[in-house]
C-alpha cells in the first residue's frame, strides 16, 4: 500500500504539542540556537487549516540583583526594548525563585522598579522583547547527527509578537511537498531563534524555587495517530532530502 494511502486511512486524533513536551535550554545571544525540542513517539501530522491554532512567544530572561538595603526602591533597566505583548503577559518578575509583582513598568524606558523587602536578591526577569529575532521552526531526521532537517516556519518576532495571535491566526503555510507536515516516529521537532538578547525558558534555581517563563507560548496544532505507518521515516526522510532547508 502506497504511503499517501496508509495515511489516509489511519485515525487521526487533533491535538497540541506543547511547551510541556519540548526540552528547553537557554540560547546564545546573536546566534542560531535551539531552544527547544522534543523527539516525537506517533506519527504527527501538523495542522495547517484555519481552525488550526498556533502560538509562539519567545521571552527574554535577564537577572538583577537587589542592592544591601531593605525596602529600598530601586529601578531596573532592561537590556532590550520592553513589548506590550497583546497575546500573553509581557512581564513576568520573580524574586528568588517565588513570582512578584513590580512597583510599576516604564515601558518607554524599558525598565522597571521594584522594592526588596530583602537584601541582595536575585531577580529573573521573563518579558516579551520589542528586539526583531528570527525564529525557525524544523524536524529532523534520526540519526546523520542531525544533517537531515526540515523547515516548517519562518517567523519573525516583529509579528509573533505584536499579533494578537487568538484574532489574527499564525499559521505553517506549508507549500513544498504532501509529506513536508508528517512528522513520523522517533524524528525531532526542534525550535530555532537568533536574537540578540537570550531566549530561555526558565532560570538557574534560586533560594525559593526555579523561575520559569510563565509568559512563554508554544503550542504546534496536530493531528496524531496510534498506528504505526510502516515506511513513513524513510519516505519523509527522503523528501526532505529533496527539499532540504
Amino acid at each position: 500500500m502506497a504511503i499517501k494511502h496508509k495515511l489516509k486511512s489511519a485515525n487521526w486524533v487533533p491535538g497540541s504539542v506543547t511547551l510541556r513536551e519540548f526540552e528547553t535550554q537557554a540560547g546564545t545571544p546573536g546566534e542560531a540556537s535551539v531552544v527547544a525540542e522534543t523527539q516525537v513517539g506517533r506519527p504527527l501530522q501538523l495542522r495547517d487549516d484555519e481552525d488550526s491554532e498556533l502560538r509562539l512567544v519567545l521571552p527574554a530572561h535577564e537577572h538583577r540583583t537587589t542592592n544591601g538595603s531593605a525596602d529600598d526602591q530601586e529601578t531596573f533597566e532592561l537590556d532590550h526594548n520592553l513589548l506590550e505583548c497583546p497575546t500573553t503577559e509581557s512581564f513576568v518578575l520573580y524574586e528568588d525563585g517565588a513570582v512578584v509583582d513590580p512597583d510599576s513598568i516604564d515601558y518607554d524606558a524599558n525598565a522597571f522598579d521594584y522594592t526588596s523587602a530583602g537584601t541582595e536578591t536575585d531577580l529573573d526577569v521573563f518579558y516579551v522583547p520589542r528586539d526583531p529575532a528570527s525564529v525557525e521552526i524544523r524536524k529532523t531526521a534520526p540519526g546523520a547527527g542531525g544533517k537531515v532537517n526540515q523547515t516548517l516556519k519562518e517567523a519573525q518576532t516583529a509579528i509573533l509578537h505584536t499579533r494578537d495571535q487568538a484574532q489574527q491566526e499564525i499559521r505553517f503555510g506549508f507549500d513544498r511537498t504532501p509529506l513536508q507536515p508528517y512528522v513520523p516516529r522517533k524524528f525531532r521537532l526542534q525550535v530555532v531563534v537568533d536574537a540578540p538578547y537570550t531566549v530561555a525558558f526558565e532560570a538557574p534555581e534560586r533560594a525559593n524555587g526555579t523561575p520559569r517563563a510563565n509568559n512563554a507560548l508554544l503550542s504546534l496544532p496536530r493531528l496524531q495517530t496510534e498506528a504505526r505507518i510502516e515506511g513513513l521515516g524513510a519516505a519523509v526522510k527522503q523528501d526532505m532530502i529533496g527539499v532540504r532547508g
